[in-house]
Order: C-alpha cells, then structure tokens, then sequence
C-alpha cells in the first residue's frame, strides 16, 4: 500500500484544542456512519493525542500537535487514486472547523 504522509498547519491552535475537536468530529461521524464507506476502526488516545483509524482501504495515524496536526498512513491501490480528493477533504474540513 502507498504511504501518505502529511503536516496540516493549524496556526494559533493548541494540541489540547486541535484533539478536542478532531476526536469530536470522529465521534459525530461515528454516530452517523451507515457503512457507506466500510468498515472503521478507531483508537483514540486522550493522553497521547492521538487517533488511529483502520480500514480496508485506509491504516492512519494523527498526532496532534500544538499549530499542526501530523498524519501518516497508508492507502490502498484504489484508494491512492483519490489523493487529491482525500487532500481536498481535508484542507475543507480544516477550513471549516479552525478558520472558518
């Protein structure tokens, strides 16, 4: 599987501030999630500030840190093919929760 690895600036934001509302949106999307897009599994580490997502397509992990979050992962052939869609989403939901 193809690695993907990236550093999300988030100017201003604490790495207690940017968990708290990476996990929460996790958690909402948990709640509503119908199986659309697989199966997930999360580990979300509080003290760490961590979170790792498992799937088919998609191994992740983010660290939450104070101005940036750090992810890495690796996504599968197919998955890969939507990078940029991926990198879209993102920096959208980025946007919308931080700037916004």
């Amino acid at each position: 599987m193809p690695s993907y690895t990236r550093t999300i600036p988030i100017p201003g934001k604490s790495a207690d501030e940017i968990y708290s509302r990476v996990s929460h949106a996790i958690g909402k999307f948990q709640e509503k999630d119908t199986g659309k897009y697989g199966k997930f599994t999360f580990k979300i580490d509080p003290a760490a500030k961590t979170i790792s997502l498992e799937s088919t397509h998609v191994s992740a992990h983010l660290q939450c840190k104070d101005d940036e979050v750090f992810l890495t992962g690796k996504l599968s052939f197919i998955a890969s093919a939507f990078r940029g869609k991926i990198d879209t989403g993102i920096d959208e939901w980025i946007t919308k929760s931080f700037i916004g």
